[in-house]
């Protein structure tokens, strides 16, 4: 009874199972059946009749071979949209098309001033010898590099134009890359100044032909600034800028933006440039102006790393104290502070004038240079009036000053610095006093406030207080008289007025000149550029200490140093020559220190073609 019930539940479960495998077989052929249809359907309603479609159990197989890779993507988009992505089987191709696809034609022009490089693909029929014969009527001492490649298809439309264009423009670009594709010409290129770089703009898009993109990229270098200076004079809360160098043009934006707060009388300019003695400038300049918007009046100057604060007699002591503190605690490390709060002026007590020893120039539009006021001593009052007939000529001099003991320490050095300065404007007047220096007046130079500042900074030190009133006259730039060469006499005095001023000094028993006197020889190599044609001898002299032979090596070695510095600043030295005297012409007593001192010196003497000095 038990075997009989086994046997039937065995033969039950067997023929559930055939029934279960040929049902789900059935179904397995109506799903293949109904997809291969509904797919079938679906690409001949898209145009895509072109693919195959079959199944296997729930895989579908697609095949066929498309015209194109977009035909292909296409009816594989649209199966993938009905069917699971997963049960999709790729077995399409792509038919290869007739001929072969053209390729991109493309020519890249390298040149550096002497060296041409040529890279690229370009067409036979066009030719290598086209494009290199163009190259090499550049220059005779031309290189080529030519890494071309040559191809046997046709030129594609606007080619030949392109290419044209692109070398008739490559003399005017010396240093360049210009890339050359049938839609478009690019040029990369490098100017001496922004002036040139405009220039260069206009004249490279000049008769461009029409079916020819151009895209022009032409950069400037910026300029060397030196010293990187910033000067703000303030006056009851209102501003003037005298002179303004950044590192960036961002930083440029933040400086003029920071500037409002000083009320400027004028339109801010900023001069972009490199130089920056630190990339902390801007820091420290919008510090600074923080710090005049505070104090509401005086004058700040930065000269690279230094800081020069002047306020005004009007601030009182405890702002002046809060305003320098809080500048001095947030200035950038490397910068130092310097700030001074200008007295109260003494005032006579019988006329009520203000005591106060000055000098004062006055310059008339025609040329006429008068001196009034003090000078220290005969010697001083000789070498500034030497100094100002040099600047202006002997004959438009009128030296009215007088001598007076007991004038302040580097009077001299800062009446010379107003005179430098006021030969840079066509009129005006300079007033020295004891603790500021005034100029006003005209010139025909755009940057003169800039101009006359940086000859203050560098002449009398960016913590002197002066005030710059000038102006640009455009009306006088026509008028400016026609640089005429000095002579031989005028070169010679002008150097010798320089010497005097400022001795071009070494270090003990060397040849190495002293860093303070670069200015010296720098201010030397901009007279010689008025004496093209004038002969000169650079003599070398020492004081009686030490043996005499060895005093004729040191004075020739010196000698021999300033003619390689003049050298070194692009002078042309070719009609110089250097002799050292040692000690065998002195000027002064070398028994007395000052003596020698004076008998330590270099000098410039105005000779013949021929080398005679005049001298036995």
């Amino acid at each position: 009874m038990l075997r009989t019930a086994l046997l039937t539940a065995a033969i039950s479960i067997v023929l559930a199972s055939a029934l279960a495998i040929f049902s789900a077989g059935k179904l397995v052929d109506h799903v293949e059946r109904h997809s291969v249809r509904e797919l079938v359907t679906l690409l001949n309603a898209e145009g895509e009749s072109w693919a195959t479609v079959r199944a296997d159990g729930f895989q579908i197989i697609v095949g066929g071979l498309a015209e194109n890779e977009a035909a292909r993507y296409r009816t594989l988009q649209l199966i993938s949209e009905n069917i699971n992505q997963g049960r999709v089987y790729d077995k399409t191709n792509v038919s290869q098309p007739d001929g072969l696809q053209p390729p991109k034609f493309a020519l890249e022009i390298l040149r550096n001033v002497e060296r041409v490089s040529l890279i690229g693909l370009i067409p036979t029929a066009m030719g290598r010898e086209y494009i290199l014969d163009r190259v090499r009527v550049l220059s005779p001492d031309t290189q080529i590099t030519d890494m071309l490649e040559l191809t046997e298809f046709p030129e594609p439309e606007g080619w030949r134009e392109a290419v044209d264009f692109a070398l008739s423009r490559l003399k005017q670009v010396p240093r360049s890359k210009i890339s050359v594709t049938p839609e478009r010409l690019k040029v990369t290129a490098v100017s001496d100044t922004p002036e040139e770089q405009q220039t260069l703009q206009i004249s490279l898009a000049q008769n461009k032909p029409d079916a020819v993109d151009l895209v022009l990229d032409i950069s400037a270098p910026r300029p060397i600034i030196t010293p990187f200076l910033f000067r703000l004079r303030v006056n009851n809360g209102q501003g003037e800028l005298d002179v303004c160098s950044a590192d960036t043009k961002f930083a440029r934006i933040k400086i003029i933006r920071a500037l409002k707060s000083v009320n400027l009388i004028d339109r801010a300019e900023c001069k972009v440039g490199l130089g920056v003695p630190t990339t902390d400038w801007s820091a420290a300049v919008i510090l600074s102006i923080n710090a005049m918007a505070e104090l509401r009046s005086g004058t700040i100057t930065l000269s690279d790393s230094d800081v020069s604060l002047i306020a005004a007699d009007t601030v009182e002591q405890e702002t002046f104290e809060t305003a320098v503190a809080r500048l001095e605690n947030a200035l950038p490390k490397l910068f130092s502070l310097q700030a001074i709060l200008t007295p109260k002026p003494l005032i006579d007590g019988q006329t009520g004038e203000v005591i106060l020893p000055d000098f004062t120039v006055t310059k008339s539009p025609e040329g006429l240079v008068q001196m009034r006021g003090k000078l220290p001593d005969q010697l001083r009052k000789d070498t500034v009036s030497a100094y100002a007939a040099s600047l202006f000529g002997k004959a438009n001099v009128y030296n009215q000053t007088r001598i007076v003991e007991g004038l302040p320490d580097g009077w001299t050095v800062r009446s010379m610095a107003g005179l430098e300065a006021m030969s840079n404007m066509r009129n005006g007047s300079l007033e020295v006093l004891p603790d500021e220096i005034t100029i006003k007046g005209k010139s025909s130079q755009k940057d003169i406030s800039s101009i006359v500042s940086r000859i203050f900074t560098t002449r009398i030190g960016s913590d002197a207080k002066y005030t710059i009133d000038v102006m640009f006259d455009e009306n006088l730039v026509a008028k400016e008289p026609e640089v005429i060469e000095l002579s031989d006499t005028e070169c010679e005095n002008r150097i010798t007025a320089v010497l005097l001023a400022n001795k071009i000094n070494f270090a003990p028993s060397s040849a190495s000149i002293a860093a303070g006197s670069l200015d010296v020889i720098k201010s030397i190599a901009e007279i010689l550029a008025d004496c093209p044609n004038t002969y000169f001898e650079i003599g070398g002299h020492t004081d009686s200490q030490g043996g005499e032979d060895s005093n004729a090596a040191l004075s020739q070695s010196r000698a021999d140093a300033v003619l390689s510095a003049l050298l070194d600043r692009r002078v042309l030295t070719a009609k110089m020559k250097s002799n050292g005297y040692g000690e065998t012409r002195p000027i002064a007593d070398n028994g007395t220190e000052e003596g020698r001192a004076e008998n330590r010196r270099i000098e410039f003497r105005a000779i013949q073609e021929n080398g005679d000095d005049g001298q036995e």
